[in-house]
């Protein structure tokens, strides 16, 4: 087998791994190395597709959303249609040294936009502390899931 159809046969195989499982796929695009935007794109991919609507993130390679310039929080869930975009929800995901951070609750308070569902994502072993913390400072939320990682995969729970 020549160079070229090495190169064709990998390109076929990746697209068809592609296909297959694109969510793995896409956390190993280049530049997402952070546990913080590989949690950001697996969520943001799965509530899209739960939710039927688009979402617009807040990564650091996503520095400029198609939506709102001024969105503060890491997902937000928007129903798009001709009379213009609805902010659904939102949802911030945090580290095990995020939320640990004290300028997080701070954080989490200006996102909030009333009447909006406000979810978080924390580390697994860290829900109790994010109600608590959330509870303390007055912040509603309106569910905090955890994550983790096997096998180098993120998986929320």
């Amino acid at each position: 087998m020549g160079p070229v159809s090495s190169v064709k046969l990998a390109a076929l195989r990746a697209a068809v791994r592609k296909r297959e499982d694109s969510i793995s796929t896409v956390l190993r695009e280049q530049g997402i190395v952070t546990v913080h935007d590989q949690v950001v794109s697996l969520v943001a991919q799965r509530w899209a597709k739960a939710f039927h609507c688009k979402v617009t993130i807040h990564t650091g390679l996503e520095q400029t959303p198609w939506a709102d310039p001024q969105q503060q929080c890491d997902i937000v869930g928007w129903q798009v249609s001709s009379a213009g975009n609805t902010m659904e929800w939102m949802a911030e995901v945090e580290t095990d040294d995020s939320i640990r951070d004290i300028a997080t609750v701070s954080a989490w308070k200006e996102v909030v936009v009333h009447g909006l569902p406000l979810y978080l994502f924390v580390p697994r072993g860290l829900k109790e502390s994010a109600q608590k913390l959330a509870g303390d400072a007055s912040v509603p939320v309106s569910g905090i899931y955890e994550y983790t990682f096997v096998n180098g995969q993120c998986q929320v729970l």
